[in-house]
């Protein structure tokens, strides 16, 4: 029989090798790694953007003539029609003005007759040599000077109607109307420094603009892949366009692209779209701060891989995919759109292939992992 020492010497022999043998094959196992397959998936991608409400046309109530104000019919925050009278303005002085140009047109056409008549007369006379040529010239240019006369008078008479007519200010256009900074009995001058150059100003709220201001780097990035779908043949699928008020509460009325603007902000370095909303309710105020939401109308199939999966350096970006043997090695890929909290991957993944979401600060080239599914 062996002795105790002995017994003891080889028992411990045994734990040591297990010992070591247990961390050699942790050696061989490698850090334990969640992931998960790139799936191809039927999708509506869709993105959010911070936007502003804008109307379509602003407009101010600036009577053109110096009068007082003697009736107003402005409420603040109504809705005015275009047409609707606002303003009435103290028609004294235009009523005086133009019964002082219709006098003078009536003076200017008897003075037209005369010379008519003087005219005919010193025709007729420089025939029978009983005048000279020159007292007929002078006569026509007496008929001249006459029958323009008659003519200034006519555009006085035209100015002073439509001088009368401005009397009364009409709204430009349909829209929301501010409160007034004027009263009756005000004297309304134009061109005064002292005082406001508007009475009140009106906004058209139906349809309206939702405006959103997009990095010049997506925007040139949209024209590109445009080009590209027209080379190839194919159109930009269509959104459905819609706008979240504050409160995450969606407005009830789809949008459609208006246009970019003509212009972009250097400062900021980015150019607005804008969208086209119905609101025939004025629920949308030129000023709301709002989030703009697209998405495709129609699905589409695309592979999709978890966002925290995909990193990126100077090389672009990029995965790190399991190989069979249980290997990591980097994966350059080229990613799409974001749907939700995935990419879409345009190249450099297959279905299948099985990409490390959680773990990635410790992987290198080469290194040997221990899979596990990722649940998201």
């Amino acid at each position: 029989m062996l002795s105790g020492k002995i017994v003891g010497f080889l028992m411990s022999a045994v734990l040591l090798g297990a010992l070591f043998t247990g961390m050699s094959r942790a050696q061989d196992v490698g850090p334990v790694v969640l992931t998960t397959q790139v799936a191809v998936e039927s999708i509506r991608p869709s993105f959010t953007h911070p936007g502003r409400i804008e109307a379509l046309r602003t407009g101010s109530v600036r009577p053109v003539l110096r009068a007082q104000i003697v009736e107003m019919n402005i409420t603040a925050g109504a809705i005015v029609e275009e047409g609707d009278l606002l303003l009435v303005m103290d028609e004294t002085d235009y009523r005086i003005a133009l019964a002082q140009a219709d006098a003078n047109l009536k003076q200017a056409e008897a003075n037209a007759v005369r010379a008519d008549l003087d005219l005919d007369r010193a025709e007729k006379l420089v025939k029978s040599n009983a005048v000279s040529q020159r007292e007929v010239d002078y006569a026509r240019a007496q008929w001249e000077v006459a029958h323009a006369q008659v003519d200034i008078a006519k555009a006085l008479i035209e100015q002073a109607r439509e001088d009368l007519a401005d009397t009364k200010v009409h709204a430009p256009f349909s829209g929301r109307i501010s409160a007034p900074v004027y009263a009756v009995g005000d004297l309304y001058a134009p061109g005064d420094p002292t005082r406001p150059a508007a009475v009140a100003e009106i906004v058209s709220l139906d349809p309206i603009y939702a405006t959103g201001l997009v990095d010049q780097s997506n925007y040139f990035s949209f024209l590109a892949r445009r080009l590209a779908l027209e080379e190839a043949g194919r159109s930009i699928p269509p959104l459905e366009l819609e706008v979240i008020l504050p409160g995450n509460i969606p407005y009830p009325l789809k949008g459609t692209f208006e246009n970019w603007d003509n212009t972009a902000v250097a400062s900021t370095g980015t150019i607005a779209a804008r969208l086209l909303f119905d609101n025939p309710d004025g629920t949308l105020l030129p000023g709301q701060n709002v989030t703009i939401r697209g998405q495709l109308i129609e699905a589409v199939e695309a592979p999709l891989v978890p966002q925290r999966a995909v990193s990126l350096d100077q090389q672009g970006h990029f995965v790190w995919v399991v190989t069979g043997e249980g290997v990591v090695e980097r994966r350059n890929i080229k990613v799409g759109i974001r749907n939700d909290a995935d990419w879409t991957i345009l190249e450099g993944l297959a279905e299948g292939n099985e990409v490390v979401v959680e773990g990635l600060q410790k992987l290198r080239p080469g290194l040997n992992v221990t899979p596990k599914p990722y649940e998201n």
